[in-house]
């Protein structure tokens, strides 16, 4: 008998030893929450790697990312276990501690570099090793990432297809989805051309729309998102290549039932294929199997070869560390032969689980079987066993109803599982007939039952006094198992009438006019058929009692004593809803209201604001139930001709399902529809009327435009440059626009965006015109975009971007007169006299100087960048010696390099000549 712990079980005919480390073909990262009360983990590095070279794993250029602010170079790792002793494949094992504030984290390792000859992309011997996890820490919340527990690397042969599971486990119970990623080489950079293995570039000689096995079609490649089943069916061109998965790490609120991603890890794996002649071998498929804690799992699973190869059959899951009832295998030997007449191996599993071990989703073992051919590459399947544990449902002591103030008990027995945390009371009106499925458990929305009460966990009886008169009302209990609270199996059901009809039972409260003013509702209500006529005589009388909206329990008379149990009220159904009460009457016993019917309300029908479609949603507070079995469809109707026009049947809604709401998919935009639901429900109680039905008021709605308007036309006004002061921040924009002719939507207001870069594009103003003037600038050069927004707040995507550029200019001086000493013209300098516009200096950014006399030699340099300081002032007309020069002609070379969004603009040679008088 062999135990696998740690979640990881390896070639059983191979064992650790110490070895040279190697060049890297796959790294997984965990992270393990060390205690649900601290946000400090373990986080453990497991890299797998080509020992038959003498790099090491870890050492310099090796990086740890914690993703805080924090990084960790390893030491080399020389502890290594063999995984492989053919294709010189080991594992190495780091692990480390860190704490985290609450947040979101990406945690990355980095190393140079990948193994040599990898196929499916580029240079992989010169190409560093990158993956990363990502986790979420927060208070209360403990998670622990995936542990991933079967080794990354298999062989596979050309023409079979190739299978790999990954064997996923998550402590915390997580749902887990599976998903292809690319192998990357820094965070969000893939390796070079990469290539699926399925790329018909590695199909050369082949038909690739029939390399399938079954050569039914073009190969393919993906991973189940569920199960996380690797598939390529079918390899083709001999080599190695790597592939990366991602796996995904979901939890459900308990707030609102919605799955959140908690985090991910991204692992990459390496498939050799080798040239063969085997065959795969062959395991048999295990049932997914539902257990309640305390009943034991036997399974028993059988495999084969076709050649007659030996085999080896593995498990792997978490269930093999459990610290509580771990699972154990048996198997006839670690390799079996499977050559006649010994053709069959075996393995079996065995394990009990405790209530500690109940949590929401399955806990998955992976089976491999490999085998052992006298040559060639050794192949494998694999075979996945889902088990789910669950607890027991509780199970009722009695249910008891006091007689005289209607109050009913229930009372069940302790729950099975002593951690249990808390014990859920749910109900509802009219009995659902529901069988739980096998693997159920927790309350399920389609029965559509309230939850009364949640109890501490050692609960055992819970009393109702919120019951109504006449109503069947049927519990079921659920227990919370664990510090996850992981719901039970749904007990029994248990229905009862705990208050006959001995008052009014309203059975309609109904709209049959909308109006602001004088709308009608229609309420009836039933006599009290099951009060003791001896000890109250008839004949009764009534009196109506309402209150406005659905909750308000400040009641007003409206009218009475009635005989009838009939009556329509005059008010303001267009805007709200109203609650209604009966109070009994027995004249020829007493002046005062004997007893008082349960209050009901009528149905709200509304248009939510916040969506796309046009959406209808109703509610009301009655004392019967508008959630049936027997009457599950509420009908839509409606009409294009007002709230008095002739209403026709539109559609209907299973509230079970979908609840009280409906998207009318044939609603057309700028079109005023009317609408009314008709609701249908019941007590439950044989003895009264059903279903009850009752329409809502009616409500004006139409389509809320979703639609953009069309994208405007813009144009960059030009500007003469000659126009512009010389220098400061008083350059401007003119943007103008115009939307095209086929768009007919009426737009409020422009957004206008502006870019330097002609990438990024940032909001710069919105206005009513169409134009816009962006004033105030120190350069011209930049680009802008512009969006429509209609009435209903839709913007239309931008228009094609628009630029303006600067317009550089310089201008020098050709006569100087650096020694009269007249104060004029003493320099030879760029012109910079704004009251000369047309030849101001403009938009540079540097000038370099050269002055030459004419034989060519060089008597004056200037490289320093010009600016307020110099005044745009180079040459006084004395040689590098401090000399004057001799009068005559001298000649220039400038190098300026303007502030221009053009490239090509942006740098240019002005030469020139000077003339210099004595």
């Amino acid at each position: 008998m062999k135990s696998f712990t740690a979640g990881f079980c390896f070639l059983l005919l191979l064992t650790g030893t110490r070895l040279h480390a190697s060049h890297i073909r796959s790294v997984e990262i965990q992270a393990l929450q060390q205690n649900c009360s601290s946000p400090t983990y373990t986080i453990v590095i497991i890299g797998y790697i080509n020992y038959g070279t003498a790099v090491a794993f870890g050492g310099d250029g090796s990086l740890l990312n914690f993703g805080n602010g924090t990084t960790l170079v390893l030491p080399e790792l020389v502890e290594i276990d063999t995984i492989d002793a053919v294709l010189k494949v080991g594992r190495v094992r780091f692990e480390t501690a860190a704490t985290f504030m609450p947040g979101a984290y990406t945690i990355s390792y980095t190393e140079a570099n990948r193994n040599e000859g990898v196929l499916n992309f580029t240079g992989s011997g010169a190409t560093v090793f990158y993956t990363e996890i990502s986790l979420r820490v927060q208070p209360g919340h403990c998670n622990s990432l995936p542990e991933l527990t079967v080794p990354p690397i298999d062989r596979a042969c050309p023409g079979l297809a190739f299978y790999h599971a990954i064997g996923a486990v998550d402590r915390d119970g997580d749902s887990l989805s599976y998903g292809l990623s690319v192998p990357l080489s820094t965070s969000n950079t893939p390796v070079s051309n990469y290539k699926h293995p399925n790329d018909i570039a590695f199909y050369t000689g082949v038909d690739y729309n029939h390399a399938t096995e079954a050569h039914s079609g073009p190969p393919t490649f993906s991973i189940d998102p569920v199960t996380g089943l690797l598939t390529w069916d079918a390899p083709n061109a001999i080599g190695e290549y790597t592939v990366s998965i991602k796996i995904y790490e979901w939890r459900r609120s308990p707030n609102d039932s919605v799955w959140y991603l908690t985090g991910y890890v991204l692992r990459d794996m390496q498939i050799i294929v080798e040239d063969c002649m085997n065959r795969r071998p062959e395991i048999s498929v295990p049932q997914d199997v539902c257990v309640i804690a305390g009943t034991p799992v036997n399974v028993h699973l059988k495999g084969s070869d076709p050649d007659g190869d030996p085999v080896i059959m593995e498990a792997f899951s978490d269930v093999f560390s459990l610290d509580e009832n771990p699972a154990i295998v048996q198997n006839d030997g670690e390799l079996q032969s499977t050559s006649p007449p010994y053709d069959t191996a075996s393995l079996s599993f065995s394990w009990k689980p405790a209530c500690t071990h109940v949590r929401e989703q399955s806990y998955s073992i992976v089976f491999k079987i490999t085998d052992r051919p006298r040559s060639g590459a050794p192949l494998v399947r694999f075979q996945t066993l889902f088990v789910k544990v669950m607890a027991s449902a509780p199970a009722y002591e009695r249910v008891t109803v006091n007689p005289v103030n209607k109050v009913l008990t229930l009372q069940w027995k302790s729950p099975a599982c002593a951690n249990t945390k808390a014990v859920q009371v749910w109900r509802r009106v009219a009995r659902y007939a529901y069988d739980v499925p096998e693997c159920a458990t927790g309350m399920p929305k389609a029965l559509r039952y309230r939850l009364l009460a949640e109890l501490p966990g050692d609960a055992v009886s819970y009393t109702d006094a919120a019951i109504a008169v006449g109503a069947q009302y049927c519990y079921r209990i659920v227990s919370l198992v664990g510090d996850a609270k992981v719901p039970s199996r749904i007990s029994l059901d248990t229905c009862l009438i705990p208050k006959p009809p001995e008052a009014p039972v309203i059975t309609t409260v109904s709209v049959t006019k909308t109006n602001a003013i004088n709308g009608h509702t229609l309420v009836r209500w039933t006599s009290p058929f099951a009060l003791d006529k001896n000890q109250y005589p008839p004949p009764y009388s009534y009196k109506v009692y309402r209150s406005d909206g659905l909750t308000d329990p400040d009641f007003v008379f409206v009218r009475g004593p009635l005989q009838d149990t009939v009556f329509t009220d005059t008010l303001n159904t267009q805007d709200l809803a109203h609650r209604y009460r009966i109070e009994l009457y027995v004249p020829a016993l007493t002046a005062a209201p004997v007893d008082t019917s349960d209050a009901a309300s009528s149905v709200y029908l509304a248009q939510p604001s916040n969506t796309k479609e046009l959406s209808l949603t109703w509610d009301a507070e009655t004392p019967w139930y508008n959630f049936t079995q027997a009457y599950p469809y509420h009908l839509i109707y409606r009409n294009e001709t007002g709230p008095d026009g002739a209403f026709t049947l539109l559609d209907s809604v299973d509230v079970n399902e979908n609840g009280f709401m409906y998207i009318d998919p044939k609603a057309q935009p700028d079109i005023v529809y009317y609408y009314k639901v008709l609701t249908r429900g019941s007590y439950g109680n044989p003895d009264l009327p059903q279903p009850l039905e009752n329409y809502s008021q009616v409500l004006r709605a139409a389509k809320p435009d979703t639609i953009p308007p069309c994208a405007p036309v813009a144009m960059m006004e030009t500007m003469d440059c000659r126009s512009f002061s010389c220098r400061g921040n008083n350059y401007a924009n003119k943007i103008t626009w115009s939307m095209p002719a086929s768009c007919s939507e009426e737009i409020e207001s422009y957004q206008v965006f502006v870019s330097d870069d002609e990438v990024t594009y940032t909001p710069l103003g919105r206005v009513k015109g169409n134009s816009f003037l962006h004033g105030g600038l120190p350069t011209m050069a930049k680009c802008y975009t512009v969006a429509a927004i209609d009435r209903a707040g839709n913007m239309s995507p931008p228009s094609q971007p628009v630029c303006n550029d600067n317009c550089g200019f310089v201008a020098f001086a050709n006569v100087i007169t650096p020694y009269n000493a007249d104060g004029r013209n003493d320099y030879f300098e760029a012109f910079t006299d704004v009251t000369d516009e047309a030849s101001c200096l403009r938009f540079v950014k540097s000038i370099a100087l050269r002055i030459y006399d004419r034989w060519g030699k060089e008597v004056f340099t200037w490289d320093a960048p010009p600016g307020e300081g110099n005044n745009y002032v180079f040459w006084n007309g004395l040689d590098p010696a401090g000399k004057k020069v001799s009068s005559g002609v001298y000649f220039y070379s400038a190098d300026v390099h303007f502030d221009m969004r053009d490239p090509k603009a942006e740098h240019r040679v002005v030469k020139g000549w000077v003339q210099v008088i004595d």
